[in-house]
């Protein structure tokens, strides 16, 4: 199989998997386990905490060992945390399989794209990275149809069954991938390399720095948007209102994608920045309206739309990081802005689980809302320097 072919097939099955398990996860983890609002938001402010540790020691280990490992025993390690999250319904089970889950998720983040990058073409690293996020989206609609089928059987089913499609993709991996473009870094010095690229472009750092906000957005509508929006499913099986939600928005954002595909292109850096600022200034009056909102229509059609705004934002923004590296630290790279968005959400998840504790869960999302503001501003100046076009995107 082509890199290329086996990129796109991670993409589809790793979020086919993903979306199973996490789609109805939030109200299994309210309804089932009972877990109030700060303690919904203090288990992912665990798992960002871990991200963030463990961001850097994970890129570098890509970057001087192997990326193909990397991303293998990601997976590995993905599967056997949502294993424990699924088998075991307790609130300490749940912080544990965080730990063990995050740390396989940093090993994928940054070494996935940095693999893809190097061994696929040149000429088809943008088609793929957009045709990754369509086949994502495209993955996670099935997800979400089979997360509500399993709820139906068991609460608990759709997690165990993610972690199932999880492990087999790692082994899939253990027989297709390869590694035939990648060259072992030096491991002296380089998060020193990765750290001083992006202090000295100012490009990075603006994309680091807005990651930063950007995350610190994340925790308040992850944790607390199914809860704010459980009250208005009235007398409608909660499972089947948040399934429904969630294909629509995951239709709505393969639409975005492709559309957005059209307009951005990773020797074309100026404009991906200027795209990924409009999203960014889209999501935050989203969550800030929908915080607000007190109707059922206004509420539902904000929600939506900062789903599908959010996932179409990702794909974005790995084309404007691969035109903005230098191959030998990619995945360091990507792992200082993964890191970025994790300490964002280390550092904007309790304040939001906390105004949602203390007054009310809308309040809490447009607090959220309100951190991605200096993410747009960062965003956009960095797109201003951006160039205006590359030559040639260096493998």
């Amino acid at each position: 199989m082509s890199s290329y072919r086996l990129y796109l097939l991670i993409c589809g099955v790793g979020a086919f998997a993903s979306r199973t398990a996490f789609t109805l996860n939030l109200i299994y983890q309210a309804t089932v386990v009972g877990l109030s609002p700060l303690q919904l938001v203090l288990v992912g402010t665990l798992m960002e905490a871990v991200c963030f540790i463990a961001q850097v020691p994970t890129g570098v280990i890509a970057d001087r060992y192997s990326r193909r490992l990397s991303v293998i025993a990601g997976y590995l390690l993905m599967g056997v945390g949502l294993l424990v999250w699924g088998l075991l319904p307790t609130y300490a089970a749940i912080l544990v399989a965080n730990v063990i889950w995050a740390i396989g998720a940093v090993c994928v983040d940054g070494a996935e794209e940095a693999w893809a990058a190097d061994e696929i073409a040149p000429e088809l690293v943008n088609r793929a990275f957009i045709r990754g996020g369509q086949l994502t989206q495209a993955g996670g609609l099935l997800g979400i149809v089979a997360a509500v089928a399993l709820t139906a059987i068991a609460p608990a089913l759709p997690i165990v069954a993610g972690a199932v499609v999880t492990l087999v993709l790692a082994v899939l991996l253990i027989v297709l991938m390869t590694e035939n473009h990648w060259r072992p870094a030096e491991t002296r010095g380089l998060v020193v390399a990765g750290a001083r690229a992006v202090r000295g472009s100012l490009v990075l750092g603006g994309i680091v720095a807005g990651t930063l906000f950007a995350g610190m957005s994340s925790e308040g509508f992850d944790r607390l948007s199914q809860p704010f929006l459980l009250p208005f499913t009235g007398r409608y099986p909660s499972e089947l209102v948040f399934g429904g939600l969630a294909m629509l928005a995951a239709l709505g954002s393969i639409v975005v994608t492709g559309v957005a595909g059209r307009w951005i292109d990773v020797v074309r850096p100026h404009r991906v920045g200027r795209v990924l600022a409009v999203v960014q200034a889209l999501i935050a009056v989203g969550m800030v309206g929908l915080g607000l909102a007190g109707q059922w229509w206004a509420a539902v059609g904000l929600y939506l739309a900062v789903r599908l705004l959010r996932d179409s934002a990702t794909p974005i923004l790995n084309v404007w990081l691969v035109s903005a590296t230098q191959p030998q630290s990619r995945a360091t790279v990507f792992s200082i802005v993964s890191q970025a968005d994790a300490l964002g959400q280390v550092a904007g998840g309790p304040p939001a689980g906390f105004v949602a504790q203390r007054r009310a869960v809308g309040a809490g999302i447009s607090v959220a809302g309100l951190f991605v503001v200096p993410a747009v501003a960062l965003f956009a100046l960095a797109a201003r320097r951006s160039p205006a076009l590359l030559p040639e995107v260096s493998r």
